[in-house]
């Protein structure tokens, strides 16, 4: 009956207390949303303002002139007036900032800035997205304003970086209540502010689908929503937008504990059931006390404490409340254990929140991270890796790694491991196939760990997905060859032009003074000239591309000096000083590629002296000994020194100075050092340069002296040169082109020999061997080393050699840089012409072969 009459005075209490926690809640729900329009309104106003700034720097004359120095005091003043703004940058239409409040000390590119494009694209004042600023290391959101020139042609961008952290001054001054919290999101649910813990949510995404509720709802609102903390809140919202019709850039949220704001409602609906559940305890309290043995209560408390415990409420406790007795020991057990497994639960949710929070941040990494026991077998198998490979981590786990991705070392596994084992870390590149089978190149890096007795117990590896920064870089460097291509062919087209110019000029002047020998001869021996300049330029073009060996001989390296250097500094303000003893050894080397290498040197003196100045080349006999500081045999050297006082060479530069494609000036091609590098390492030499900045320049080179009896062997045959004569020499020509056959021919029997020409090797073992049999064999046969689809030079000799053992034969080929041509004894020919050659060096080289001592 007292429970009956109780009745409505509890129903009374119940809907009053559900009336106060309404209202609570509608007072809270509309104290933020005024605060959401204040912070809005904020917000827009530091927007607009800036965009008012923004609009007055642009017609700024500093501005539009990009006068940098002047504008990055204005830019710096701006900031400091205002540090709202965290930094304020102005970019060109590459991106690259030219001016910037914050000095950054070189320009930073940027293009991969939202509001940047955004501004470019749509050629009006754009926001950006969350980031962290380059210069100010703030979360900021940028805006930027588009510079146009006259035409309306974009020019560049000003960027504010506006500082977020600002509106924190208006929430401190609102006094909110504990637990409130507020946040800012850009335009893709970016945490650009949060009031709560903002260390660990400014810079990443809403992980709920809250925001997804705001972007797809009205323009205000309300949802209730259990935060990324966990706390469930009630929250508004609002979106922010430049301009009505523009989508919002920016969200704004703020809620409050539901706790919180029910909080004091709740205490009043308490207390007011409080009292009246006091009075009806006072009631039926003395009854049931009076009612109930002391036992059963006793009881009652342990029954109820097992079923607490048994439902994981391990703070119960029974044995005061079980009081003496045999019941009383029973409830001190019972808290012992309670207490016991207390301990041991609290300990193991201590190192599950710990791996908990290891897994999560290993999972948020792009890496691919894995555990490995010793075996290689995995232990641990992050997203990181699940996105890079393909394996999900239960597909992975207890399988081992290396046999799964089919892994290429760079080198024995077991030094790998080896090397792990010793420095306890190993780096390098690795080969992994993915479970699409496709390949990629990672990047990985290995950390041992140790046990408590420092024995190794598991490995920890991090791979790094490189492949697309790999295929870039290839790609890269093959644009870059092809562009250096490019030039060098330009480059070559150029010269030869030059050189078919003087050839054709030449020699239709000659047609035209046919009945002036003096003149036409003079015209003729022009033409010659350039064509010899044509021939240099080939084997110069073919040494370098190809890395064929040089066909030496003795030769005085004045001469090629003197050469070289009167060439390049013809018609230039540039003096030249020689200072060569007469003493100077000979020097063993291809004549025109070393021609080619000393004035590619005097014409790179030249281009560094525009203004004039002094070219100076001295040479010295120096002889080296054993582990020399060069790195060179043994033995007599020539060393000379080219040396300029030009702008000089940084040190930068010096570091690739040889290497080709470089160059630093604006039309080089950047072969001329290298090819020069390229001709005396071939030639058994050194090269290096020695220069400092507005100090000129030294190029230093070494370069075997000549053996004696190769410069005695020299020597002779220049002799015999001018004492040998043709007459009644029998030759046979082998050459597939009709126009060098005949070409041969006349030249031959101008200088007084029977000529008999064929166009392959074949035909020309046929000739010779049917002039052994005959009796009147060949005294020379001058072959052509490549006969497109026919026999060529190289076989034919084999031939004729096994027919005739002393047979002459002497190779000729457009090919320079061939391997025979520069070892053609090994071959069995007596000598070689370089094509193309003069009637002259046809001449010299019969007068080595064909003295009177020769068999035929």
């Amino acid at each position: 009956m007292l429970m009956i009459m109780a009745l409505p005075s509890v129903a009374l209490i119940i809907h009053a207390g559900l009336q106060g926690r309404a209202d609570d809640l509608r007072l809270s729900t509309r104290a933020t949303t005024y605060l959401l329009d204040n912070i809005a309104s904020e917000l827009n106003s530091k927007v607009e303002a800036a965009e008012q700034t923004m609009e007055l720097l642009s017609l700024m004359p500093q501005v539009r002139g990009k006068e940098a120095a002047a504008v990055d005091q204005l830019l710096a003043g701006l900031q400091k007036k205002f540090p709202m703004y965290a930094n304020i940058m102005i970019v060109d239409r590459q991106g690259m900032t030219w001016a910037t409040a914050l000095p950054s000390g070189r320009p930073v590119s940027l293009a991969d800035r939202k509001a940047f494009k955004d501004a470019r694209d749509s050629g009006h004042f754009s926001p950006g997205e969350y980031t962290v600023g380059r210069a100010s290391k703030k979360p900021i959101i940028n805006f930027a304003y588009p510079l146009k020139d006259a035409t309306g042609a974009f020019l560049g961008a000003i960027l504010f970086g506006i500082d977020l952290t600002n509106v924190g001054n208006l929430l401190e001054a609102a006094k909110l209540p504990a637990g409130t919290s507020f946040g800012i999101f850009d335009h893709k649910g970016t945490f650009l502010y949060r009031t709560i813990d903002p260390e660990k949510f400014i810079g990443k995404s809403d992980r709920t689908n809250h925001f997804e509720k705001m972007k797809n709802g009205p323009e205000a609102g309300i949802i209730d929503i259990v935060s990324n903390d966990g706390i469930h809140r009630l929250s508004a919202y609002r979106k922010i937008r430049l301009r009505p019709e523009l989508p919002p850039y920016a969200y704004i949220r703020g809620g409050t504990p539901v706790d919180i704001m029910l909080e004091g409602a709740n205490r009043e609906f308490i207390l007011n059931l409080g009292v009246m559940f006091l009075i009806l305890v006072s009631v039926f309290g003395l009854n049931i006390w009076l009612s109930k043995r002391l036992i059963v209560n006793r009881i009652s408390a342990l029954e109820h404490a097992s079923r607490a415990l048994a439902g994981g409420d391990l703070e119960v406790r029974v044995g005061q409340e079980a009081g003496g007795g045999e019941l009383g020991r029973l409830g001190l057990c019972f808290d012992e254990m309670a207490e016991a497994l207390c301990f041991e639960l609290q300990e193991r949710m201590k190192k599950e929140d710990v791996l908990r929070e290891k897994s999560d941040l290993l999972d948020l990494a792009h890496d691919a991270i894995v555990l490995l026991d010793m075996e290689g077998t995995i232990l641990y198998w992050n997203q990181g890796a699940a996105a890079i490979y393909g394996y999900a981590p239960e597909e992975a786990i207890g399988k081992v790694i290396h046999p799964l991705l089919a892994t290429r070392f760079p080198k024995a596994q077991e030094e790998i491991y080896e090397e792990l084992r010793r420095n306890g870390r190993w780096e390098g590149r690795l080969t992994h196939t993915t479970a699409a089978g496709a390949g990629i190149i990672v990047n990985s890096r290995w950390v041992l760990q140790v046990d408590r007795e420092n024995r190794p117990w598991r490995i920890m590896e991090i791979n790094s997905d490189i492949t697309e920064r790999e295929r870039s870089q290839q790609e890269l460097l093959k644009m870059q060859k092809l562009e250096s291509l490019g030039v060098l062919a330009g480059g070559i087209a150029h010269d030869f032009n030059n050189i078919l110019t003087g050839i054709m000029g030449n020699i239709t002047l000659a047609q035209m003074t046919l009945g002036e020998p003096e003149r036409g001869k003079k015209l003729l021996q022009q033409a010659e000239k350039a064509c010899q300049r044509a021939s240099e330029l080939s084997t110069q073009l073919l040494t370098f591309a190809k890395g064929g060996k040089p066909i030496k001989k003795c030769v005085a390296a004045r001469h090629l000096i003197e050469e070289a250097v009167s060439l390049a500094l013809r018609g230039t303000s540039v003096l030249s000083v020689l200072d060569i003893p007469g003493n100077l050894h000979l020097i063993e080397v291809d004549e025109g590629q070393m021609h080619q290498v000393f004035n590619n040197i005097a014409i790179n003196a030249v281009q560094s002296m525009p203004r004039g100045g002094t070219f100076t080349v001295s040479a010295m006999n120096i002889s080296l000994a054993d582990e020399n500081r060069f790195a060179l045999p043994s033995g007599a050297y020539v060393k000379l020194l080219f040396t300029d006082t030009g702008c000089g060479i940084s040190a930068e530069d010096q570091k690739r100075i040889f290497d080709p494609y470089f160059t630093t000036k604006a039309a080089g091609k950047g072969l001329g050092l290298s090819s020069a590098h390229s001709v005396i390492t071939r030639h058994g030499g050194y090269i290096t340069v020695h220069s400092q900045p507005d100090q000129g320049t030294t190029l230093e080179i070494l370069l075997p002296a000549a053996r004696m009896e190769a410069a005695a062997k020299t020597e002779a045959t220049q002799a015999q040169k001018a004492t040998v004569q043709h007459a009644a020499r029998k030759v046979l020509v082998m050459d597939d082109e009709q126009m060098i056959r005949d070409l041969m021919a006349e030249i031959l029997a101008t200088l007084g020999c029977t000529v008999i020409t064929c166009c392959n090797g074949s035909e020309a073992v046929e000739l010779y061997a049917a002039a052994i049999e005959d009796a009147a064999p060949f005294d020379a046969v001058i072959m052509d080393l490549t006969i497109p689809g026919g026999m060529g030079g190289k076989e034919a000799a084999g031939h004729i050699l096994e027919i005739d053992k002393n047979a002459c034969l002497i190779v000729s080929s457009g090919y320079s840089n061939d391997p025979i041509m520069s070892d053609y004894t090994a071959f069995g020919f007596k000598a070689t012409m370089a094509k193309p050659y003069r009637a002259s060096e046809v001449s010299a080289v019969l007068a080595d072969l064909l003295t009177p001592s020769m068999p035929h």
